[in-house]
């Protein structure tokens, strides 16, 4: 049996990925042959599924292991991937109140990110010292509502950075230039490759992602560093405006049907 929880992919039974889970539901689950799930779906719901030995698609184990952009970061430390030079923030009394005195040591400028932002939202160009203490005020206002940690990450200037989504198979590249921050909700656009084998170099890079993290259903976010591409963030839930939705449902459903072929 098929069940899809992707409202756009019809399966033998589909289910709305929010609703109560009761006893004629986990009947379902416990019969199922493979299961379709949308990017929103909650790693309880993931793992228990998963650990059914269910095959399961989109692939987001290392996702859920490693979550937030703190998890993003220790992944890459962990499976060797190139990123920027990073350094890792539990909570803010890490560097107000540590007992052994550790001095941080930044260099200016830098970016600042929340654990928890996504598109762009939670980051910010830190230029000095006395710009970094006022963010700690907005840190405070994070942490009082349980909302943990933060990166302190080295600023790449650059005109331009790049986006790899990942859809099953198919990998497509787009570079995109604006401002400081250059995802098209906010401040960049769509251009071609600035330079010459700078998609290739990108594409490359992609596959060893892919070989190392199993990911199917992703956008990866690129800077470029001595002109090398370096990974910044992972992005799950992701905006479809540099795609167009028709072409995302497309290559979306090639990727599901690619993936039954297999597993069933």
């Amino acid at each position: 049996m098929i069940i899809s929880f992707l409202p756009t992919f019809k399966g033998e039974v589909n289910l709305f990925q929010f609703e109560a889970l009761n006893t004629k539901l986990f009947d379902i689950l416990f019969k199922a042959k493979a299961i379709i799930f949308p990017p929103t779906i909650s790693s309880e719901i993931y793992f228990f599924c998963k650990n059914l030995n269910i095959p399961i698609f989109p692939e987001y184990t290392y996702r859920f292991l490693y979550p937030g952009k703190i998890g993003q970061i220790l992944l890459l430390k962990n499976l060797k991937l190139p990123h920027p030079e990073t350094i890792i923030i539990p909570r803010l009394c890490g560097i107000e109140e540590n007992p052994y005195k550790r001095p941080l040591k930044v260099s200016f400028p830098l970016v600042l990110k929340g654990n928890w932002g996504n598109e762009g939202s939670e980051v910010y160009l830190v230029n000095n010292l006395e710009e970094l203490k006022d963010k700690f005020k907005l840190i405070k206002s994070w942490e009082r509502m349980g909302r943990y940690g933060f990166l302190l990450q080295e600023y790449i200037p650059t005109e331009f950075d790049a986006r790899a989504i990942v859809i099953g198979e198919k990998i497509l590249i787009f570079f995109r230039e604006g401002g400081f921050k250059k995802n098209l909700v906010q401040e960049g656009k769509i251009i071609s490759p600035p330079k010459r084998g700078l998609k290739r170099k990108v594409y490359e890079l992609t596959l060893k992602v892919i070989a190392k993290t199993n990911f199917n259903l992703v956008a990866i976010d690129y800077l470029f560093k001595n002109n090398k591409p370096v990974v910044n963030e992972f992005n799950f839930v992701f905006g479809r405006r540099a795609l167009g939705e028709k072409r995302y449902e497309y290559y979306l459903k090639k990727a599901i049907k690619n993936f039954l072929n297999k597993v069933l």
